[in-house]
């Protein structure tokens, strides 16, 4: 019972609690997004149970489990394991068909009858290459997060998109790595090896932006002077880098809000069909980007 995830069939007593469950506490996006939530929750009348999943289909698995054990009326994953273009998610098919109230955000496939919350991915890519574009910028490369991941394939789908539209070639000057600091300045060591520099880059989150700032200044490459960068996720840390770090950020409140309130009606009305909420991301515009030399 254990290994299928069972869940009691029929509506269960109602605990007040729901589980809110993210990839890890590293990348501020999350906690902030946790933290967001879990306000919302209080004022709708719920506690909160938060687990780390380290990005591991077995953790979040465990987790489950336990959430389960201790009959929560709810959860919402953040950016979940499904992003995960190359792994196993046969756990939620199992959890929805016993009836468990699932929500997901950042990140969900259509094939599973859930709702979805959060930025659209593909327009936070072209928003991000729209803005160096406009600036002059025509050698536009993309410091990527793994291949696999979703959110990665849809930015690259939204920056080829204003490649295009631009007349510029969307091939080439494209880096993948972990969506770390040290994977920032991993792929961008990589793209200034090319023959073609970047003049700018677009980044898949705002830690690898920092990484990619490190590693321009550890290589004395000025920013924005010859390369301008541009973050996504809106994490504080954006403001107290040395630029200042223009980036793509995501509506945290919104996506907390619309979040619960979706669980709550799923948690209240198991039956009601509720939609896929997409919201569009906004740009910051800070110090860290320029028209090139």
């Amino acid at each position: 019972m254990r290994d299928l995830l069972y869940v009691p069939p029929g509506r269960r007593a109602a605990t007040g609690v729901i589980g809110l469950l993210l990839p890890d506490f590293e990348n501020p996006i999350f906690p902030a997004l946790a933290q967001a939530m879990e306000n919302r929750a209080t004022e709708a009348g719920f506690a909160s149970i938060l687990c780390s999943t380290a990005s591991a289909a077995y953790r979040e698995v465990d987790y489950v489990h336990m959430l389960l054990d201790r009959k929560v009326d709810g959860m919402i994953f953040i950016s979940c394991e499904m992003t995960n273009m190359s792994g196993e998610h046969d756990h939620y098919a199992r959890l929805l068909e016993e009836g468990a109230r699932i929500v997901f955000v950042n990140g969900a496939l259509n094939s599973l009858n859930v709702p979805s919350v959060g930025v659209d991915e593909a327009i936070a890519g072209e928003v991000a290459t729209q803005h160096l574009i406009e600036l002059g910028h025509t050698r536009i490369g993309y410091v990527a997060g793994p291949a696999y991941y979703l959110p990665t394939l849809q930015k690259a789908t939204g920056r080829e998109a204003a490649l295009r539209a631009a007349g510029l070639s969307p091939d080439g000057l494209v880096a993948h790595s972990e969506f770390t600091v040290s994977g920032g300045r991993e792929a961008l060591r990589e793209l200034l090896g090319r023959v073609q520099r970047p003049t700018g880059v677009i980044c898949s989150s705002d830690l690898m932006a920092v990484g990619v700032l490190q590693e321009a200044a550890a290589q004395n490459i000025r920013v924005p002077e010859e390369l301008s960068v541009v973050g996504f996720d809106g994490i504080d840390a954006t403001r107290w880098t040395n630029p200042a770090l223009t980036t793509v950020e995501q509506p945290i409140e919104e996506i907390a809000e619309i979040a619960v309130s979706a669980l709550k009606s799923l948690i209240e009305e198991p039956r009601k069909p509720l939609p896929d909420f997409s919201f569009r991301p906004r740009l910051a515009l800070r110090a860290s980007t320029a028209p090139p030399q």
